[in-house]
């Protein structure tokens, strides 16, 4: 939202210490991650896992890009993190994010690269492994947003 401050972005954070982070484009699709954990029966809640609140943009010469606000905020307020796992979505803004951060952050953390294995992001392919169908109208509020419809 306009004026918003991306640095306080949807995140669940365990209550235990880690080293990792996960990051996903959109609440739901961290949610939708964390939904795996529990089908099959593991647990979620010691995972600190954080969204952008929408598709993060590189710059132009890709070494050059930033690094989102979400992210740096809580590095910086956790330096015992050393690896992060990119969850990003399977299309090409989320490749080209997911190959600027490798770059940017790539010097001091482990960086993973774990995209959904099918679909194009992890609400999408929780959908699809339980039978779960989009409506037409769902699938259009996706590619257009709610306000085009």
């Amino acid at each position: 939202a306009t004026g918003s401050n991306k640095a306080y972005s949807f995140r669940v954070e365990s209550e235990q210490k880690t080293d990792k982070i996960f990051i996903f484009e959109g609440a739901i699709d961290l949610l939708s991650f964390a939904s795996f954990f529990k089908l099959y029966g593991q647990n979620w809640e010691d995972k600190t896992m954080i969204s952008l609140a929408g598709v993060y943009q590189p710059a132009k010469i890709i070494e050059q890009s930033k690094v989102p606000a979400a992210i740096q905020k809580y590095l910086d307020k956790h330096p015992e993190i050393k690896e992060i796992v990119l969850c990003l979505d399977n299309d090409e803004a989320g490749r080209n994010a997911t190959k600027a951060l490798q770059i940017v952050l790539s010097d001091k953390y482990k960086i993973i690269d774990k995209p959904p294995k099918i679909c194009k992001d992890y609400n999408e392919y929780l959908c699809t492994v339980l039978g779960i169908k989009q409506k037409e109208n769902d699938k259009k509020l996706t590619k257009k947003g709610k306000d085009e419809i």
